[in-house]
């Protein structure tokens, strides 16, 4: 994706209800309009974040003359999840009982507080428990596809599991039995990402992953499944999408579909 196109669809995302107008607009997979607001809304929350949490002491206070998590959330311009969490801090409840509370919400005794917890973690497609599953679960398609794709093709490799088991500490989902051509290129690893590829994403994993692989097993291919900027570069190494992977379209679509209608 071009930087323009990129930054006209990130600007025109305010919230999750504004995916299926801008992936009509734009003409792109809905899975990677929700990745690229899911990433923009990251981005934000980490500028704010200390801000927000600053002034928990008044969204207490707000919520005792009776406003709701969610409205609070929404004035402050943070996902729903995190201000249950600053609020539910400020009453004197400890990050582990917080937890607990947003994983089973029926043990949760104060009706008030459960309704508004319950509340706050549905709307919130991004912090709430629910979308750290989705995206676990993204992450495992993505490299299942990967390992699908290598075994309808016969070729050999070792998935993460098996290289961890082996001693390694630093290893992509599947490094090659022998090295494989692609675009006049010799591939020996394949690193699978379920989020888009933008400026910061790359150079973040770049630094953290992508470079010791290099020296571990040499050139290799990085899959950002929900596309990535036209303007990243990945020196000696393959970067490419979904689009490669046509061969496994049910897979695919079932994967940049996950957790967008919810």
């Amino acid at each position: 994706m071009d930087s323009n196109t990129y930054s006209r669809i990130r600007d025109s995302l305010g919230s999750h209800r504004d995916i299926e107008r801008v992936t009509r607009d734009f003409s792109q997979p809905v899975g990677v309009i929700s990745a690229i607001l899911g990433q923009k809304i990251v981005s934000n929350v980490k500028q704010i974040h200390g801000r927000i949490k600053s002034q928990s002491k008044k969204h207490v206070i707000a919520w005792d003359r009776g406003d709701t998590i969610l409205n609070i959330a929404n004035k402050n311009e943070i996902p729903a999840t995190l201000m249950a969490s600053m609020i539910l801090k400020e009453m004197g409840h400890s990050k582990k009982y917080i937890s607990r509370m947003f994983k089973d919400t029926n043990n949760i005794q104060d009706k008030r507080i459960r309704d508004e917890i319950v509340q706050a973690l549905n709307s919130d497609h991004f912090f709430s428990p629910r979308a750290h599953l989705i995206q676990v679960e993204k992450a495992k398609m993505g490299e299942n596809i990967i390992e699908k794709w290598l075994e309808s093709h016969n070729i050999g490799y070792r998935n993460e599991t098996e290289l961890r088991n082996s001693g390694m500490a630093r290893t992509p989902d599947c490094v090659l039995d022998t090295t494989l051509a692609i675009n006049d290129k010799e591939v020996s690893w394949i690193e699978s990402k379920a989020l888009f590829g933008d400026e910061n994403e790359h150079k973040y994993y770049s630094n953290k992953q992508f470079r010791y692989y290099e020296q571990e097993y040499g050139a290799g291919m990085v899959v950002y499944w929900y596309g990535y900027l036209d303007s990243i570069t990945l020196d000696g190494h393959l970067i490419k999408n979904h689009e490669f992977f046509d061969g496994a379209s049910a897979d695919v679509q079932a994967l940049l579909n996950l957790g967008c209608y919810w």
